[in-house]
């Protein structure tokens, strides 16, 4: 099966016009969005600006791109900078069979590859915090505060520190109980694991990805691992894919004007691994 992969578009249309080119070009099985596909919602209204883009725009081009790309299935994971509403929105489009929605406690199999999505980050400045979480049980709280999607009452409620990332179970937690799925399988986790090709910044000088998700890779071994959320690592290290336990990990990275993406083939994917910058 031929896998084309990329992540963090943040709903920028230029980005979606290029992976379109692409998909028609190379004709792969699948395509995975691994987080922040969407424009980022107003805190206001995040239900009339970034839910709706999902109807309105992301819908309508997966109905175009799959009348000119005969049997591609489309599947997606959220991210840090998308709202928990919008994960209402995409699994309505999962209903009606546009796309299928990669999670942490449903396996989802297609073509003999079982998949795992997680959507959670350790904290970021960002102001959404719908899917962040700490890393560890050991990490001290962030300076970052911001609102969540509050589901009881459908409205966004803003959170001090302590309520929102001591009440929440850390990374760590949320992956551990989680059963392995039978091999073959991949894992698109949209933090990338820590201390890699992947989790770099030109800013600063330490690793900022997650040593939870890291661990997981070491001892669950899945025989691939599909990341985004740090735009500028593989700019910064110089590698878009790396080694954590002898598990391939990649991170195609993502600019505002150019498409980063990769494909590759599941039965030999190191070897037909290929990115659309990066020789």
């Amino acid at each position: 099966m031929r896998i084309c992969f990329t992540s963090d578009f943040h709903g920028r249309r230029t980005l979606y016009d290029q992976l379109d080119t692409l998909l028609r070009r190379e004709q792969p099985n699948l395509v995975i969005l691994g987080g922040d596909m969407l424009p980022d919602g107003r805190e206001h209204d995040p239900d009339g600006t970034q839910a709706a883009w999902v109807h309105e725009v992301l819908a309508p081009w997966i109905d175009t791109l799959k009348q000119v790309v005969p049997g591609l299935a489309v599947a997606c994971c959220m991210g840090n900078h998308d709202w928990l509403r919008s994960e209402a929105a995409v699994r309505a489009e999962q209903d009606a069979g546009r796309l299928t929605l990669l999670e942490m406690q449903r396996v989802w199999n297609y073509k003999g590859v079982n998949f795992l999505g997680c959507p959670f980050s350790p904290p970021t400045p960002h102001f959404v915090k719908d899917y962040e979480r700490l890393d560890t049980p050991e990490d001290r709280l962030p300076d970052f505060e911001g609102p969540i999607w509050a589901t009881q009452n459908g409205r966004v409620r803003q959170l001090s520190v302590e309520e929102h990332f001591r009440q929440s179970p850390t990374l760590d937690a949320e992956l551990a109980p989680l059963a392995t799925p039978d091999d073959p399988w991949i894992l698109v986790a949209h933090t990338p694991p820590y201390d890699t090709n992947l989790d770099r910044l030109p800013n600063l000088d330490y690793p900022i990805g997650s040593k939870a998700v890291r661990r997981f890779i070491e001892s669950r071994r899945p025989f691939c691992a599909l990341h985004g959320h740090i735009h500028e690592a593989p700019e910064v290290t110089g590698g878009y894919f790396d080694e954590v336990g002898g598990v391939l990990c990649i991170n195609p990275g993502q600019t505002h004007e150019r498409l980063q993406a990769v494909l590759f083939d599941t039965d030999e994917p190191r070897a037909t691994l290929r990115h659309t910058v990066f020789a």
